[in-house]
């Protein structure tokens, strides 16, 4: 998933032009004092004057009541503001106010308000505003809000617009802006990474150019997501260790705790369960880290609370003369509030605890189930090396011995044939029958030689041996073996040639055997030097897949273990006198 590094670009505003207590809260809300600014705002209201100030009141109001998640007196103050900048034709301010309405209506759970009507609007402003300033970030930020799978086409289109005007101005910042969120689109919403690493890579060089650490960082990660998609592990896994080499500065054991995360599953993916244990334990750090961290600003936050509302009590009691009564039942009442609290984080962190000791047992698991399929894998190699030595010594009998005792056999009866003169029409029948058989069991032993001993051990090499077996499996009438190439145009390892065939002679005897099939067709393509697809289907009456069972020889479970063990894929899709479909993927 990538990681979203997005805001929306504020229309600017003159500050210089409004009163100086406003521009006193406006501080004060970049320091987050929210509490602070509603409470002044409350006071000055009734002081200002002009009405340029009132509606930059409410505003800024607004933004603090926002930030505190109490949305529906925002929005009032929202609408306060906007009717106000409208009155005095500041639109560009109102429609951006517009946009701030429609973010806090969609994070609404229960809104009915139509949210749409506020979009709508600005983008008809925007559409006809001459300053392409303006026109560009009302592009983006309205585009922002519609990064989403119903308006994701309307979202990519106002991007490109504003990409436009952005490389027509030379605005390399609004054009970064762009090609992040294009980028999120296109791997999120989308589906289509290549796409999303096009903008990312453009977007790349100008982060590098202004040193912008943590943006470099989350572009690396978020490439890395692309790669993953397209299953290209070994590429994501060394764009996340570029990620993890650069310096960033802020949200640290956040960023570290995901790059970890991210590799862990990558390695995984990648088939290296080793280094995935090593980057999953990496991650469980940084987590614990990020824990901690919570737990100290919730501590903090209660600690400061605790210290606010004691100075105000105290404050309170100097110009009130309150009860000292009632200042130690307020005192005990918070610190029972924050001895619950803190508690509650006592038990959270228990929590976590035996949670990762739940994961250090999944990890122990899973490393004992590693060993048992290592020794299972190591199992069906014997037995697959056995059969070939079988298969040599079988071949290898019956054209040395028996082969050679039937071609003796025939020569001695040529030979007592001709040694006598003369035949009755009877006797030469019987001859002629009795050498014909003669020829016909010295053929068949010699098929059987060969099919037990292709050429894949020799020179002949993994296509022209699967088609001879083709050759010597068909029948006239009754079985047509075709062999279907592509690609193969060089040899493969000896050793993955050999079990190559040996699986493609174990599926073809199924389907002559138990499948009665009267056609079988062998697909064998190679499109690049990585990999190499093996299908087999026939016409046979097929089997239920729900029931296999482990048949003689190699064997579907056998020769599904062996594919894994070499890093492919077998999958079989058969239905019951609908003949069987057998694929096989294998990386080289």
């Amino acid at each position: 998933m990538l990681i979203l590094f997005v805001c929306f670009l504020q229309t600017n505003n003159t500050l210089a032009q409004y009163d100086r207590r406003l521009l006193d809260l406006n501080k004060k809300y970049i320091n987050k004092e929210y509490q602070e600014v509603i409470l002044k705002c409350k006071i000055l209201e009734n002081s200002l004057s002009k009405k340029l100030d009132k509606a930059y009141l409410h505003q800024l109001k607004a933004d603090a009541l926002a930030m505190l998640l109490k949305n529906d007196e925002s929005y009032k103050e929202y609408l306060l503001s906007k009717g106000i900048y409208t009155q005095l034709d500041s639109v560009d301010v109102a429609m951006s106010i517009n946009l701030k309405i429609v973010y806090l209506l969609k994070s609404l759970k229960n809104n009915t308000i139509d949210y749409k009507s506020y979009i709508n609007e600005s983008l008809k402003y925007y559409n006809s505003c001459s300053n392409p300033h303006i026109k560009i970030k009302g592009y983006l930020n309205i585009a922002s809000m519609k990064i989403n799978k119903i308006e994701a086409n309307e979202s990519i289109n106002l991007f490109h617009k504003a990409l436009f005007l952005s490389k027509k101005l030379n605005n390399e910042k609004q054009k970064s802006f762009a090609y992040n969120n294009l980028a999120v689109l296109y791997n999120e919403i989308k589906g289509i990474p290549d796409s999303a690493l096009y903008y990312l890579k453009k977007d790349l060089p100008y982060l590098i150019t202004h040193q912008e650490q943590d943006n470099i960082c989350y572009n690396y990660i978020n490439q890395a997501s692309s790669f993953s998609k397209k299953k290209n592990y070994s590429q994501a896994i060394q764009l996340l260790h570029s990620a993890d080499s650069i310096k960033i500065l802020n949200n640290v054991n956040d960023i570290k705790f995901s790059i970890n995360t991210f590799l862990n599953q990558y390695y995984k993916a990648n088939n290296d369960p080793k280094k995935a244990l090593a980057y999953l334990e990496k991650a469980n750090i940084f987590r614990d880290s990020l824990e901690v961290q919570n737990q100290n600003i919730a501590i903090n936050e209660i600690k400061t609370k605790y210290e606010t509302k004691s100075k105000e009590i105290e404050n309170s009691s100097l110009k009130n003369k309150l009860n000292f009564n009632q200042k130690i039942t307020f005192s005990i009442i918070l610190l029972l509030l924050a001895s619950i609290i803190i508690a509650t984080l006592i038990y959270k962190n228990f929590s976590r605890k035996k949670k990762i000791a739940d994961q250090d047992r999944l990890i122990e698991q899973q490393k004992l189930e590693k060993t048992l399929k290592d020794h299972e894998l190591h199992a069906i190699d014997v037995m697959l090396e056995s059969q070939e030595k079988e298969r040599h010594k079988i071949a290898n009998e019956l054209h040395d011995n028996l082969g050679s005792m039937l071609a003796t056999l025939k020569l001695n009866f040529q030979n007592l044939k001709r040694q006598k003169e003369h035949f009755s029409s009877q006797e030469n029948n019987l001859y002629n029958k009795t050498d014909d058989l003669i020829e016909e069991a010295y053929q068949k032993v010699r098929n059987i030689a060969h099919l037990k001993n292709l050429g894949v051990i020799a020179s002949d090499g993994l296509l022209l041996s699967v088609k001879k077996m083709a050759e010597k499996m068909s029948v006239l009438e009754r079985l047509t073996v075709n062999v279907i190439p592509f690609g193969l145009s060089e040899r493969l390892e000896n050793q993955v040639e050999v079990t190559l065939f040996r699986i493609i002679q174990e599926l073809c005897t199924n389907s002559i055997k138990h499948a009665q099939a009267t056609e079988i067709n062998i697909y064998l393509t190679q499109d690049n030097t990585s990999e190499i697809n093996l299908m087999i289907e026939d016409n046979g009456k097929g089997f239920d897949t729900k029931a296999i069972r482990n048949s003689d020889g190699m064997g579907l479970k056998s020769i599904e273990k062996k594919v894994e063990q070499m890093g492919g894929t077998f999958t079989i899709d058969s239905k019951i006198s609908n003949g069987t479909t057998i694929i096989i993927d294998l990386p080289l």
